[in-house]
This record gives structure tokens, C-alpha cells and sequence, in this order.
């Protein structure tokens, strides 16, 4: 049996030792780039949650009205767990009586690279009117015919059908 020299020995032993290095580069690299998506994926939940803790906060004043959320409500804050590593704040403007409230709800909380923050910004039209703004009666001042609105005077459905 042959014998194989002592050089060939080395050239296989650096062969090895470079395809470890490379596996190694390889390995590191690998988890580099997961990590990095992890902390996407992490920032990514945070501000999805902040913008619906935003619209949730928008709805509230909504479903107040804009007048009396004001006038009985705090402006800021900290949510409720499982949120309450996240604030809130609320800015409410009405430029005149007959124009829209101009709302913006901003919700910030600490993240690995700093703090963070979601902004929403909507108008609120004020209800117009001699009626009271009572959200629990929330009507129209004149009936809706929505059946006259759609088919007219006459309803295709029920003539197609009584026509022989």
C-alpha cells in the first residue's frame, strides 16, 4: 500500500481548515441576517399595534363627539396592559363652529433603537344643525327612502316578475 507523504498530509489538513473557516463565515452571516429580520419583525408588531392603539384612541372621541371628549377626558396617557408600554396623546383643534375638529393621536413607546412613535391625523365634522349632538340618537333629521333612492318610482324586481 502506498504511503502518502507528509506534504499531501498538509495540503488535506488546510483544505479542511479553510472549509471550517468558510462554514463558519457562512454560519455567522446566516444568523446575522435572522437576527436582523427578528428585529424587523419586532418593530414591525410595535407599530402595527401602536397605529391600532392610534385609531382605537380617534375612535373614542368619535363616538364622544369632539366637544365633550374635551371637555371630560384626558388628553394623554398610558394604555392598559397587555399595551402599557405604549403612550397616547391627543391633540383636538376646531378652527371655527361650522369646520371640522382637526384630530391627531400620537402614540410613542421605547424600542432597542430609541423611542418610537405613531402619528394619526383626521378631521371630525361636527354635527350641523338645531339637534342636540346626542350619540345615542345619532338620526337624520329627514327620513331616508332608500327602496325610492335605488329603483325610482317603479321596482324592476317586482314588475319582471308580475309580467307574463
Amino acid at each position: 500500500m502506498p504511503r502518502v507523504s507528509d506534504h499531501r498530509r498538509g495540503v488535506a489538513l488546510l483544505d479542511v481548515m479553510l472549509a471550517a473557516l468558510m462554514l463558519g463565515v457562512g454560519l455567522a452571516v446566516t444568523l446575522s441576517i435572522a437576527s436582523g429580520a427578528l428585529r424587523a419583525e419586532q418593530t414591525g408588531e410595535r407599530r402595527l399595534a401602536a397605529s391600532w392603539l392610534a385609531d382605537e384612541a380617534l375612535a373614542m372621541v368619535v363616538a364622544m363627539g369632539p366637544r365633550k371628549y374635551l371637555l371630560a377626558e384626558p388628553m394623554d396617557g398610558y394604555f392598559e396592559p397587555p399595551f402599557e408600554r405604549f403612550s397616547w396623546t391627543l391633540e383636538l383643534q376646531q378652527p371655527s363652529d361650522w369646520e371640522a375638529w382637526h384630530a391627531t393621536a400620537t402614540v410613542t413607546w421605547q424600542d432597542r433603537s430609541g423611542p418610537m412613535s405613531v402619528s394619526i391625523e383626521t378631521r371630525i365634522a361636527p354635527r350641523q344643525g338645531e339637534i342636540e349632538d346626542d350619540p345615542y340618537n345619532w338620526k337624520p333629521i329627514d327620513p331616508l327612502d332608500r327602496e325610492e333612492r335605488v329603483w325610482g318610482e317603479e321596482d324592476p324586481i317586482a314588475t319582471e316578475g308580475s309580467g307574463s
